[in-house]
């Protein structure tokens, strides 16, 4: 498993690497610090990544963006960065630790796994509203998925915010990050509040599980 670190200025120019990071970038240092991480990110991803670090403000709990980098020779490898802002005299910088992902016994890869976790909330959320909440009352699948969406997606949702996305009423969404967290499925950060994000076991379960009903 990669884990690499950068430190980029406020608007994502790269100052530091370590080397591990130029392993999952296949560059040498050199040819990184300077650049910008839009000219390493996928077309594709480069507008979600831009607009997901416009918003990430001094202090704030460390944002999670799931995208693809583009190697020299063409080819796009997924990760997992986590980025936070920190304290400086020109507007900050950005702190990142990129951990590539490997897709260990998976049969198909992040962006399909994003959309089947679209398709299960849109099903559960049409269902809920078809025949009534109390016929369909996952709330702890529905709560991984809306927290799994936020991370792929550059999102950092509190309770709150979840609770408006799943329609879940505030103290129940509380009593399940609970309940998740004794499963050690969820952890939460304690920046300007908690957010609830998915510990490594808790990402695992929930792409294993979307990974089997893109089979069905």
């Amino acid at each position: 498993m990669l884990f690499g670190h950068t430190l980029a200025d406020r608007s994502g120019t790269l100052l530091a690497v370590d080397a591990t990071v130029c392993e999952i970038m296949q560059r040498e240092e050199r040819e990184l610090i300077g650049i910008g991480f839009e000219a390493l990110t996928h077309p594709g991803d480069c507008t979600r990544n831009v607009t997901a670090l416009a918003s990430l403000r001094i202090g704030d709990a460390p944002l999670t963006i799931r995208k693809r980098y583009v190697r020299p020779d063409g080819s796009a490898i997924w990760s997992n960065v986590q980025v936070s802002r920190l304290q400086g005299s020109d507007g900050g910088r950005l702190v990142g630790t990129i951990h590539m992902l490997k897709q260990d016994g998976l049969k198909h890869d992040p962006e399909s796994l994003w959309r089947a976790a679209r398709l299960v909330d849109s099903r559960i959320q049409r269902r809920r509203r078809a025949l009534g909440e109390d016929l369909f009352m996952d709330h702890a699948w529905l709560i991984l998925v809306q927290i799994y969406l936020a991370e792929a997606e550059g999102r950092t949702p509190d309770a709150a915010t979840i609770s408006g996305l799943a329609s879940i009423q505030l103290p129940l969404v509380n009593r399940w990050v609970a309940v998740l967290e004794q499963k050690m499925l969820v952890e939460q950060t304690t920046y300007r509040g908690a957010v609830p994000q998915l510990t490594l076991q808790g990402m695992r379960a929930v792409e294993a599980l979307l990974d089997s009903d893109l089979d069905c």
